[in-house]
């Protein structure tokens, strides 16, 4: 059965599309069929392939205006891994709907006809609780939410809980599927304060394995390529490929 994590964070600059390019290439290299799915008018996902977003291509809006282009849209960039890109005609997406009854579930349609190809599929939206987060929530069977290790990430889950709490109304098989503890400094004494309110709040729930801050993780996302690819013996890489084996041990329990 095909898991279908919506990685959602209100608070930008947490590391959550990162987390999105580079846990789906080790999902991908560890064997699963991956998709990612570009939910952010950025398309910050879609750069970080590579890509030019500028290109004449279908991309998720032509696929949630009509789900039979959702097969046209699908892009391979790598072995085991491919990519639902965006570009700015997303922005005008919330707006195009607004007045539709199914507004909120367009992107489960626009999956519907593809998912059960797949493994994993990973859907990326932008750094806000609208439009986009709602419809990620609403087409997803599990959550994943990168927690930044700081203070002000941690006391916004209270808001992002709360507009889960919501969606659960039109999908209601939704479930927290794990927080990531992201941009991991142990040199910083808050980081094991915030780490350890995280796993008293959330038992079970936050991996094991966290992304440390490092730089070689951004330096791979400017080359258009993964971390893993930039610099297999990054501790950034290492901690992609322990976590990818933490996920798919958690759909295996």
């Amino acid at each position: 059965m095909t898991r279908i994590m919506a990685i959602v964070s209100q608070k930008g600059g947490v590391g959550k599309t990162s987390l999105v390019q580079n846990l789906g290439a080790e999902l991908a290299n560890q064997g699963q069929l991956t998709l990612l799915v570009d939910l952010d008018p950025q398309s910050n996902l879609t750069t970080g392939w590579g890509l030019d977003p500028g290109e004449d291509r279908y991309t998720i809006y032509d696929a949630m205006s009509d789900p039979k282009h959702s097969t046209q849209t699908i892009m391979e960039i790598r072995p085991n891994l491919y990519l639902m890109p965006a570009n700015l005609d997303l922005a005008g997406a919330e707006l195009a709907f607004i007045n539709e009854i199914d507004r909120n579930t367009k992107l489960r349609k626009a999956l519907s006809p593809i998912a059960h190809h797949f493994d994993f599929i990973l859907i990326d939206g932008p750094p806000s609780l609208g439009f986009f987060t709602v419809n990620a929530l609403a087409a997803a069977s599990e959550i994943l939410i990168p927690l930044q290790v700081h203070p002000y990430a941690y006391k916004a889950l209270d808001q992002l809980m709360s507009i889960v709490a919501k969606v659960e109304e039109i999908n209601p098989s939704l479930f927290l599927g794990g927080i990531t503890l992201t941009m991991y400094d142990q040199r910083n004494s808050l980081t094991s304060a915030i780490e350890d309110a995280a796993r008293k709040r959330f038992p079970g729930d936050v991996f094991t394995t966290v992304i440390p801050i490092n730089v070689r993780i951004a330096e791979a996302t400017l080359d258009g390529i993964s971390v893993g690819e930039y610099e297999p013996s990054s501790s950034g890489a290492k901690a992609y490929q322990a976590l990818a084996q933490e996920v798919i041990a958690r759909g295996q329990a």
